[in-house]
């Protein structure tokens, strides 16, 4: 398996994650794949202009919102890179379970296509996408719903995007949040990703942190 997932890439660069694109293409064709439409097409043109920038200049819109090309979600794996932006991570999530998108996505990492996620869309490849909840609910009325916001699962803990950028106060609520959910949160700071080769295996770069039962230590 070959998932990256980050909390801003290409926003704040990774040269780790940008090696593992070059070494699947040296000029790689890039699926970009956003939330919703209307945002996206706002934001498509800078994100090209800032993977450029990098040395990735091949890169195009793929929506799952208002204008899905069903064509094109069925030949995702012919992409080199497939990656997933930022954005609301449950209207992502329900965007992507309506057009379907989880079969093509699972076909491109059978396939050993590169796929990156960045915030909202690294959220998707977790167990679960609730702890965008707990910015405007309680932790009892996040439990309470929490099966309903299941993720795709690839991976076997959640995600927490720009952990640089989130209050004490809020980061005290998700070390609570770990005490009461199964599995791990791993927390990103801008720049920072997780690199699997496996579901279990996989390498943190940049700085990062651990939740788990309670307990929040760094990511070495």
């Amino acid at each position: 398996m070959n998932l990256a997932l980050t909390s801003d890439l290409p926003t704040t660069p990774n040269d780790v994650v940008f090696d593992r694109m070059r070494r699947i293409n040296p000029q790689p064709r890039i699926a970009w794949i956003p939330p919703f439409t209307g945002i996206g097409r706002e934001r498509f043109p800078a994100a090209r202009t800032l993977f450029g920038a990098y040395g990735f200049p091949d890169v195009e819109y793929c929506d799952i919102d208002r204008e899905p090309n069903p064509s094109q979600l069925t030949r995702l794996d012919q992409y080199d890179v497939i990656y997933l932006s930022g954005g609301d991570p449950i209207e992502f999530r329900r965007n992507i379970l309506r057009t379907g998108l989880s079969v093509p996505l699972r076909r491109c990492l059978d396939a050993g296509r590169l796929v990156v996620g960045a915030s909202g869309g690294s959220m998707q490849f977790t167990k679960n996408v609730s702890l965008f909840r707990l910015l405007t609910a309680t932790i009892d009325d996040v439990l309470a719903h929490h099966d309903e916001y299941e993720a795709l699962g690839i991976v076997n803990y959640e995600v927490l995007p720009h952990l640089n950028r989130l209050e004490a106060s809020f980061l005290e609520t998700v070390r609570r949040y770990s005490e009461r959910v199964g599995h791990d949160v791993i927390a990103l700071a801008d720049g920072a990703a997780v690199l699997h080769t496996g579901g279990d295996d996989y390498t943190c770069v940049g700085e990062a942190a651990l939740f788990r039962q309670g307990a929040r230590t760094p990511i070495e």
